[in-house]
């Protein structure tokens, strides 16, 4: 018996666990096992994942009811089959078995391996994509972890065992003829596929090769995809958390059957580990980045890779998973399930200085800005955006990824009118050219002041993206963050000659309402300046918007509407959006964005005042906002809860000053 897999009376006992801590996904394990021996499959992550499609009798391996590549790709990574050995734990039934076996002995039977493929046709977008290097890595892991679930069943036989293991033969040789670029994600996976083969299949000649090569290949994945502070390069919380399980269970495995990797891979582990605790939320939640959704539980794999690595401090900020049952059996799942104590968020800021992210945190707040890079195909034109949660209230958001799928919603969830940052005459940051694929040249950020101190945060940071346009603009964001009292401040400085269109942009969370309006508030010329009131019932958060603007043709102070020049058009105002919780699924939210026509070098300041305000009355009161171009300074006096607060912001200093 192979000692990292469980023994059939250990997956017994996980299975009866299983039923009972996780009674909705043990019954939709038999749900899909029940379909699948119907031939029929609702594929997640896909644009079919809502349905049940029938893939006729045999399967078609190759037929997509729908125009999103990840249809064809997920269904031959065959993650069905995995419940259908959890259903047969769970029950008994030999015909889950049965259905393993027919769809196995099907796909092998449509599907042998190409003689000749292009090297980027393996590694890449190959279709229709059953030997893809991405879905051979993938697929063997489903068959061995089936396998191993329904081993002790008189439904497989010793033909089958041979064509079974003959299969995972052919398999390892082909992900050992093509190595995919160690600088993506899915070279992880081609190579946690290949190192599980040689592991599980260790008694054939070529395994210890397998092992090695794959074991190397996989720390080469480490040192090029990991960075020094633990962040995976492509810059998603999703992937990145995606790839702790990736690079974990290898090194689990390793452990487990004495083919150890190295220390230093441990312990960039551990560092992965503390870039996923960092973006967790107050309400558990990963902050999503990139190509993420908003139902991500960063706390699951942080759990797991606790228990990788035997690490208390990992496995108190996460949680036991499914997965950590599957890996560790019930004993040691019921121990460190009994271990952890209620979850209680990290009030401790973060800065990833070298990567470019930043995460504010006080108690009840959370605060994430994006000043990183691009990170590649999955990441999205949102440079300077920023995430804001307060007092359990989700209230400017990222709006998720929704599909892979090309056409208009691909694009718009990219780009950057959809995210918390500041258009320029309508354009995305990068130029868009395809679902997977950005244009020339790529925006770059860079961070010129990070403050961290009990009273505030204050981060500078710019972005080189709109250089490009036939008329260049520097876009430099100002943020401050209140955390003896609450408030945000976000000042965008637009820098360059000619006339252009800029829009200042918020995303809310669906569950808000929204009042505009430009007579309460003052700048510092007297005049009133526009505001928005964003109301959530549920929760009894109220927040209030007042804007400023400066330079450009505009009036220093006053905002909008007034006689001042090209920039006499800014308003602020409300439109619609769409935010994605999960893949796949949209729906509608709200905008504000405060814009306008410009010539020249002009700001934009928003002070941003949340309370608790269940009765609808305001506690918190803006005294005096003011920007001025000329001086590139800012600065805000507001009231809240007895204490005045004056703020003051320019080149050189921020100020913070608060008087009872």
């Amino acid at each position: 018996m192979n000692p990292f897999f469980l023994t059939h009376e250990e997956l017994r006992e996980a299975a009866k666990v299983f039923a009972e801590a996780y009674p909705d996904q043990a019954k939709k394990a038999v749900e899909v096992a029940e379909h699948a021996g119907r031939n029929e499959f609702r594929l997640p992550f896909t644009m079919a994942m809502h349905r049940w499609v029938d893939m006729g009798a045999p399967i078609d391996w190759l037929y997509n009811p729908t125009q999103d590549l990840e249809y064809t790709w997920i269904l031959n990574r065959h993650w069905h089959m995995e419940d259908l050995g959890k259903a047969y734990l769970l029950t008994g039934r030999e015909d889950y078995v049965h259905t393993f076996v027919r769809h196995f002995e099907e796909w092998l039977a449509q599907n042998s391996p190409p003689a000749e493929v292009s090297y980027e046709e393996a590694t890449y977008f190959q279709r229709p994509g059953p030997w893809r290097l991405l879905e051979t890595g993938l697929r063997v892991q489903s068959w061995i972890w089936t396998y191993r679930m329904v081993e002790s069943s008189p439904r497989l036989s010793e033909s089958f065992r041979e064509r079974f293991f003959s299969a995972l033969a052919e398999h390892a040789d082909y992900l050992v003829r093509y190595l995919g670029s160690a600088e993506i994600n899915h070279a992880i996976m081609h190579m946690q596929g290949l190192f599980m083969i040689g592991v599980f299949h260790a008694g054939h000649p070529r395994s210890p090769l397998w092992r090695q090569l794959a074991s190397e290949r996989l720390e080469l994945c480490m040192l090029r995809q990991v960075g020094d502070e633990g962040v995976q390069s492509e810059l998603t919380t999703h992937y990145h958390n995606g790839s702790i399980g990736m690079f974990g269970t290898p090194y689990l495995l390793a452990l487990k059957t004495g083919f150890e990797f190295p220390e230093w891979y441990g312990r960039k582990l551990a560092r992965m580990g503390a870039f996923t605790e960092a973006a967790i939320r107050p309400d558990g939640q990963a902050t999503p980045i990139g190509d993420s959704d908003w139902v991500s539980h960063g706390r699951k794999p942080l759990g797991l890779l606790g228990a990788i690595l035997g690490d208390e401090g990992l496995l108190a900020a996460g949680e036991v998973s499914e997965e950590l049952l599957w890996h560790f059996g019930a004993d040691v799942y019921r121990r460190m399930r009994d271990s952890q104590s209620a979850f209680s968020p990290s009030a401790e800021s973060c800065a990833f200085e070298q990567t470019g992210y930043y995460f504010v945190k006080s108690e009840g707040q959370h605060l994430f800005f994006d000043a990183a890079g691009m990170g590649g195909a999955h990441g999205h034109a949102d440079a300077l955006s920023l995430e804001w949660m307060w007092n359990g209230q989700l209230i400017f958001a990222d709006p998720g990824r929704y599909t892979y799928e090309e056409g208009e919603w691909r694009r718009y969830f990219k780009s950057t009118r959809a995210h918390n940052t500041v258009t320029v005459d309508g354009e995305d940051q990068t130029p868009y050219v395809a679902t997977q694929r950005w244009g020339e040249p790529v925006a770059e950020c860079e961070t010129l002041r990070w403050i961290d101190n009990p009273s505030f945060a204050f981060l500078e940071a710019t972005h080189d993206g709109y250089l490009r346009l036939d008329r260049p603009v520097l876009h430099r964001r100002w943020t401050l963050v209140g955390k003896e009292a609450g408030v945000l401040v976000i000042v965008d400085w637009l820098e360059g000659d000619g006339e252009r269109t800029i829009e200042q942009r918020f995303q809310l969370h669906p569950d808000a309402s929204v009042e505009l309006g430009g007579s309460e508030g003052v700048a510092s010329n007297g005049t009133a300046s526009p505001w928005a009131r964003i109301v959530y019932p549920s929760t009894g958060v109220l927040v209030d918007m007042h804007w400023a603007t400066a330079g450009g043709g505009v009036r220093t102070g006053t905002g909008f509407g007034n006689d001042a020049g090209p920039g006499s058009g800014f308003v602020a105002s409300e439109e619609d959006g769409w935010i994605s919780r999960l893949y796949g699924e949209k729906e509608p939210n709200k905008v504000l964005s405060m814009g306008g026509s410009v010539d020249g070098t002009a700001g934009i300041a928003c002070v941003v005042l949340p309370q608790l305000a269940a009765d609808g009355s305001p506690i918190a009161r803006l005294e005096e906002l003011s920007i001025d171009a000329e001086s590139q300074s800012a600065s805000v006096i507001y009231s809240a809860a007895g204490r005045k607060i004056r703020i003051s912001i320019d080149r050189n200093d921020v100020k913070w000053a608060v008087e009872e």
